[in-house]
């Protein structure tokens, strides 16, 4: 018989009755700002509960938990993840938005994942004309970031990839165009000269590119292709949110007994008409079929491929190595101890 994750386990419900023991008595306005706005210190004392009563292991500090979280594989974390999820989550999926918001601010301050997209595109605008004044703040055109969730679907836990169209597809163009660059130019990264030394603020990351001579022709491969992406993105998303069509595209992406799906947003307007409380069956109303986005998928690559077949060509009979395009050079400092291993 299929255990049903959208209700609360006996483990979850122990672990938080041991921390908030009138929890349970609370309405569910109450129950719902608790969970949303829990401090450090009940959160650690629930994971802590959690952790103890699944796999045994006792934890009495933040430091404990973080190693062992660390030490986990994938099927703990499936595990701890989908017992923790409907404390997390909101609504009839307890659909818990894995990203970082601001203070204050929880899930249902954004009736629609509209709502949310145009929030997060006001915040990165100005975070990019805060770094530089003379940058010229783009409208939004539900150009979400792709984003990671966790919810319920019939009952079953499932990780969550959000987005776009538009960038769904340029991701795809993202791994395919590097993969064939890779294979034109072949390359590898060495130790710099700075790499390794340590830093006042921790470790100097200093890894540089070789290939074979043709660092030159790699970089400017990679730029034109890096503009090319800019370019299909850009004549996407004005194709999408002009057109009649609005959809959500629910792509099943389980592998290796994780359950993962995707939604993919048409545009602006199938972000606005899901809601968070009522995801999944939002989703289902407007739902359009995947192989459309294979379709897609299969068209703007083979165009990609043929753009950089010809860049390529032009690039290795016309490189002129004496024309250096300017770079910003930035010191890449690893402040993390556990980041050392990256050394």
């Amino acid at each position: 018989m299929k255990t049903d994750q959208t209700k609360w386990s006996a483990v979850l419900r122990q672990a938080v009755i041991r921390v908030k023991p009138d929890y349970f008595a609370f309405t569910e306005s109450e129950r719902t700002h608790y969970r949303l706005n829990l401090n450090t210190e009940d959160d650690f004392r629930i994971r802590q509960t959690v952790i103890k009563e699944l796999f045994g292991i006792a934890v009495n500090t933040t430091e404990e938990l973080d190693a062992v979280l660390d030490a986990f594989d994938d099927s703990q974390y499936l595990l701890l993840n989908s017992t923790l999820l409907p404390l997390q989550g909101i609504g009839e999926d307890n659909f818990f938005l894995n990203e970082v918001l601001s203070a204050d601010v929880t899930l249902l301050d954004f009736d629609t994942i509209g709502d949310y997209a145009r929030d997060d595109h006001r915040f990165q605008e100005q975070a990019r004309k805060q770094e530089d004044p003379e940058y010229k703040i783009c409208a939004y055109r539900g150009n979400i970031h792709c984003c990671w969730a966790r919810l319920t679907i019939d009952g079953t836990f499932h990780y969550a990839d959000i987005s776009s169209l538009a960038g769904y597809v340029t991701d795809r163009l993202d791994e395919v165009g590097f993969e064939r660059i890779d294979e034109l130019i072949p390359c590898h990264y060495v130790d710099g000269p700075e790499h390794g030394k340590r830093d006042n603020k921790g470790f100097v990351y200093d890894k540089q590119l070789d290939a074979n001579g043709l660092e030159g022709q790699l970089q400017a491969l990679r730029d034109c292709y890096y503009t090319y992406m800019g370019e299909r993105y850009e004549a996407l998303l004005y194709q999408f949110n002009t057109s009649s069509v609005t959809c959500v595209y629910m792509r099943d992406r389980a592998r290796n007994n994780e359950p993962q799906m995707d939604f993919v947003f048409s545009n602006t307007a199938a972000l606005d008409a899901v809601r968070f409380r009522y995801f999944v069956r939002d989703c289902q109303r407007i739902a359009g079929n995947p192989a459309e986005v294979d379709r897609l998928v299969e068209q703007e690559t083979r165009l990609a491929l043929d753009f950089l077949a010809r860049t390529y060509k032009d690039i290795m009979d016309n490189f002129d190595p004496t024309v250096v395009k300017l770079r910003r050079k930035r010191k890449i400092i690893l402040a993390n101890k556990k980041l050392k291993d990256l050394l």
